[in-house]
């Protein structure tokens, strides 16, 4: 990728990624890039509100609820977010944790509103997107096929809603339940860790985490953009392909990025800590 952020984690950060399966970056983006997208994801939802049809003929809507509205395949929409999936410094953090070239998997921008006062004990509805069992290691540290960028598009306090994840849980096999670990998290508030960061910080993480949205406490708005990354070899998920039209409008290394069309020539970009 151009303008390659060599290494793009310091070692304490990466150490800090590998034990708890994620590292939150502070002000990983600019204010300015940060203003764009959250003025695009406003734009979008009014546009949609107005007029019923999605921003691009490949996008698509997986929620349009007042309190969650969610708008998926980006690329195609708008500049502010082929920006943001091509952003050097967060694919050079992709590269580095998943150990080579990346493509774009999968990307979402969220809006979350508050849902009124919580009744009854916390509830979280964590998940995890793929089976712990696709990691290796290399150099002694951990490294995984499916990785994500998310990025709080809005300042996070205390019980604003961020993103919420188990410590430690990417490297817990299938071979114990879900419902067990997420169980057992809840007996001890140690273990559920709750991102608390200034707008255009971004959580790098492994999808084999368990993790799950935030509960919004106070009365503020929750905006976020997601990009997901894997190896060139691996396919789209479902709904997130790109269209051939607009790809061919890109230059090389974001075609290269979107399509994945390096597939088995994959480059490997591994680091000590």
């Amino acid at each position: 990728m151009t303008q390659e952020c060599t290494p793009a984690l310091t070692p304490a950060q990466r150490l800090y990624l590998d034990i708890n399966g994620y590292v939150v970056i502070e002000n990983a983006l600019s204010a300015d890039q940060t203003g764009r997208l959250l003025e695009t994801t406003y734009r979008i939802e009014s546009e949609f509100r107005r007029t019923g049809e999605t921003p691009s003929p490949s996008s698509h809507y997986s929620s349009t609820t007042e309190t969650y509205f969610r708008v998926d395949n980006l690329p195609h929409i708008d500049p502010a977010y082929l920006e943001y999936v091509t952003h050097p410094r967060l694919l050079s953090m992709a590269e580095e944790i998943v150990g080579g070239t990346v493509r774009l998997e999968q990307s979402d921008a969220h809006i979350r509103r508050p849902t009124g006062p919580l009744k009854g004990p916390k509830s979280y509805g964590f998940h995890r997107g793929i089976n712990p069992g696709f990691n290796y290691t290399r150099n002694g540290l951990y490294h995984f096929t499916f990785i994500k960028t998310l990025t709080n598009l809005t300042d996070l306090e205390p019980g604003d809603g961020g993103t919420t994840v188990i410590a430690g849980s990417h490297k817990i096999t299938d071979e114990v339940d879900r419902d067990s670990i997420v169980s057992a998290a809840m007996d001890d508030p140690r273990l559920i860790h709750e991102v608390v960061a200034p707008a255009g910080s971004t959580l790098l993480f492994f999808e084999s985490l368990m993790h799950a949205s935030g509960i919004i406490e106070s009365d503020k708005d929750r905006v976020l953009i997601i990009a997901g990354y894997c190896p060139t070899m691996f396919q789209t998920w479902n709904g997130y392909e790109p269209d051939e039209s607009f790809v061919r409008t890109l230059p090389e290394e974001h075609r290269a990025l979107l399509t994945g069309s390096s597939k088995y020539g994959w480059e490997r970009k591994l680091r000590s800590l």
